[in-house]
């Protein structure tokens, strides 16, 4: 691989953060014709990181609906929420979260987030 073709090499690889190999075959499917290279590489990643986004916000969605929000009374659940929807309100509304939070402390209650899917692990080992 001549110097140049290196160069080329490392310039698609800064650009689209792939190997040397998929850099090398792309540079070699445009006939050494850089621009053309990283057009044919740009094509084949469209979407590729939106679709790992949307990836993430659906696996912190499902774990966040797997967590729940309990509060408690003494041994009595008061409230039980999914996490996700408990976020989101102390999103929509910060203060009004607040102020819940104060009233729960000061009403002798607990605040506790449980997640199923390890209670599930642990019911399925004992079994």
């Amino acid at each position: 691989m001549s110097k140049e073709q290196l160069e080329k090499v490392d310039h698609i690889r800064a650009r689209f953060h792939v190997s040397y190999e998929k850099a090398n075959e792309a540079l070699e499917e445009s006939d050494g014709d850089l621009v053309q290279a990283l057009i044919h590489l740009e094509k084949d990643n469209d979407g590729g990181e939106g679709r790992e986004l949307i990836k993430q916000v659906k696996r912190l969605w499902s774990q966040g609906n797997r967590t729940k929000l309990r509060i408690k009374k003494d041994e009595r659940v008061v409230v039980e929420i999914p996490a996700t929807m408990g976020a989101i309100g102390a999103v929509l509304s910060p203060r009004l979260t607040f102020m819940g939070t104060i009233a729960a402390l000061a009403g002798r209650c607990q605040i506790e987030l449980d997640d199923l899917q390890v209670e599930e692990q642990t019911a399925n080992i004992t079994d």
